[in-house]
């Protein structure tokens, strides 16, 4: 049964079904015919005996044959005086039944091969006491009725047939569009072609909503597939270009007749790309245990005001060199419970992203309260702003709205994608809103009080 295809098992239960209903509805058919059949025959022994109640006379005590019909309407009559000795008809014709006398039971007997129903009756008349007995063949289901019951089990076996081929093909049909979905599904995961979907009929049954689950699916591994491109692409880009830079100082570093000064700048570009790659490879890294469920956060209770106020101090000198006013407005104390390195660089890269896309004498304001049971920061700059189809997209790694402008600025575009895994791990949250040539503004959300995150796995 296991190996059976779906059609073929809902083909076989709707046939068992169709059997069961047959098999229910021929045997209330043949219980509820014979009981008819019965009670009819019943009926016409009991009109036939008492109508022959009515005919009987006895004359100076000697019975009186002559009015009384022995005959009727298919029942043969039979008088017994109170010992069961038969009295009439004397010529000793018709059926020969030796059931037993029983007043007003009707009762079935077999007699040469053959079954009779028989009716009794105990009367008195003119004074002599005497059984009245009516006898008919029991017909059973030979006549018109049987002839019915004999074609309805004839004819089973056929609407049996007819009922599981048209079972068949009425499951077949419906099964129809699963085929052309599992082809598609098929054709997309043995091919290179992830744009390709199953499409709905227009119908709102269970199939076209499974076909638009599996739609929404493959919408879903077509994004991490191209997000999974993009991101190899990128860092490998990133990679390349100090890795590219290293080996040429190198080379030119052991050229011939090189002055120590020039050899001192030479480890110092090495140096300073080394420790481009080495901040990169730290970024990736977090980013890759935050998708893994294995950045393991050390909570402990944190003002974040204080922290703030300390990042906003170390970024005063960025800001003034690139000509910008940093404000800060901290509502008093605020504690929660968090990974204070975590949320040090998560307000960092704010400021910093803040700093970097900016325009000269523009500003950057950080903003920090609490509402209800949670903290909000937000960093808001008068910079370049991001366009309204950048917007969506701002958080993923290596993108940036502006290649040029943060290749130039020294970014990675690994900022905000590492803003938003610190503030998920800490069961938060992080929104943008921007307007293009007058600034943006993020806004990060995180609870004062520690819940336990679903999305944090222990290491193995």
């Amino acid at each position: 049964m296991k190996k059976l295809s779906i059609k073929a098992k809902v083909t076989l239960w709707y046939t068992a079904l169709v059997f069961l209903l047959i098999v229910v509805l021929l045997g209330d058919l043949f219980y509820f015919s014979s009981r008819v059949l019965y009670e009819r025959a019943g009926e016409s022994l009991s009109r036939v005996v008492e109508a022959a109640a009515g005919q009987v006379h006895f004359e100076r005590g000697e019975l009186d044959e002559r009015e009384i019909g022995f005959y009727a309407d298919g029942v043969s009559v039979f008088l017994y005086d109170d010992q069961g000795r038969r009295l009439a008809p004397r010529s000793g014709s018709g059926p020969k039944v030796n059931a037993l006398l029983e007043d007003g039971v009707l009762k079935s007997s077999q007699d040469g091969g053959e079954r009779w129903l028989v009716y009794d009756r105990y009367t008195q008349i003119d004074g002599v006491s005497l059984w009245i007995r009516g006898v008919t063949p029991d017909t059973g289901f030979s006549g018109p009725l049987g002839t019915m019951l004999l074609l309805a089990l004839i004819a089973s076996p056929f609407l049996l047939l007819i009922a599981a081929g048209g079972g068949y093909l009425i499951t077949k049909r419906a099964f129809l569009p699963i085929e052309h979905m599992i082809g598609t599904v098929r054709s997309i995961s043995g091919g290179n072609d992830l744009s390709r979907r199953i499409g709905g009929s227009g119908a709102k049954d269970e199939i076209a909503r499974l076909g638009g689950t599996f739609d929404e699916m493959f919408d879903r591994l077509q994004t991490s597939f191209e997000d999974e491109k993009r991101f190899t692409s990128d860092a490998s880009h990133e990679l390349r270009t100090p890795a590219a830079i290293i080996l040429s100082q190198c080379e030119y570093a052991l050229e011939d007749e090189k002055s120590a000064s020039e050899l001192r700048e030479s480890v110092r570009v090495i140096l300073r790309q080394a420790k481009r790659m080495n901040s990169l490879i730290a970024r990736l890294l977090l980013l890759a245990r935050a998708d893994n469920g294995r950045l393991q956060p050390e909570f402990e209770e944190v003002d974040l005001g204080e922290l703030c106020a300390v990042v906003c101090e170390e970024l005063e000198p960025s800001a003034k060199q690139e000509g910008l006013t940093l404000h800060q407005e901290i509502e008093g104390q605020v504690a929660l419970t968090a990974d204070q390195t975590l949320l040090m660089r998560l307000v960092t890269n704010l400021l910093s992203n803040a700093i970097r896309y900016n325009r000269p004498g523009g500003s950057v304001t950080l903003c920090l309260r609490t509402e209800g049971e949670n903290a909000l920061l937000s960093v808001r700059d008068t910079g370049i702003g991001i366009a309204p189809e950048h917007l969506p997209k701002i958080f993923g790694r290596f993108y940036r709205a502006d290649a040029a402008r943060t290749a130039e600025r020294g970014g990675t575009g690994l900022g905000l994608s590492i803003v938003r895994s610190i503030a998920q791990v800490h069961g938060g949250s992080v929104e943008a809103q921007s307007t293009l040539g007058e600034g943006s503004d993020f806004t990060v959300t995180l609870p004062l009080r520690r819940e336990e995150n679903p999305g944090v796995c222990e290491p193995d």
